[in-house]
């Protein structure tokens, strides 16, 4: 079942995930009423070299899409760093509780 909540950005954070350093990129948790959810890891790259036995212009490819994601982020949440966004509006989906996606609600800004 797919929901979708208004709610805001509670925590965000770009740099290594606690615990699993292998892990880097953007962490964020959400809070809607009747609860809250982490993006799972979504935005988030597995730097181990295991992972990406393409290529090397496989993982600068991908890392170029997640910069691209941050930096359009950033501008709809009319933000200049990732610390910023917490507080702001967003539209959270969640599918069978997991979390899907968000959108900065850029009309209310």
């Amino acid at each position: 079942m797919v929901e979708r909540h208004l709610g805001k950005i509670t925590s965000a954070e770009f740099g290594q995930v606690n615990g699993h350093e292998f892990l880097i990129g953007l962490q964020l948790e959400f809070h809607f009423d009747g609860g809250g959810v982490g993006d799972g890891g979504k935005y988030t790259v597995n730097l181990n070299e295991k992972a990406w036995e393409k290529t090397d212009e496989a993982l600068g490819d991908y890392l170029v899409q997640q910069m691209k994601f941050l930096d359009r982020i950033l501008k709809d949440a009319k933000c200049r760093t990732v610390s910023q966004l917490k507080g702001k509006p967003v539209e959270v989906t969640v599918e069978n509780r997991m979390f899907k996606d968000f959108r900065i609600l850029t009309e209310v800004l």
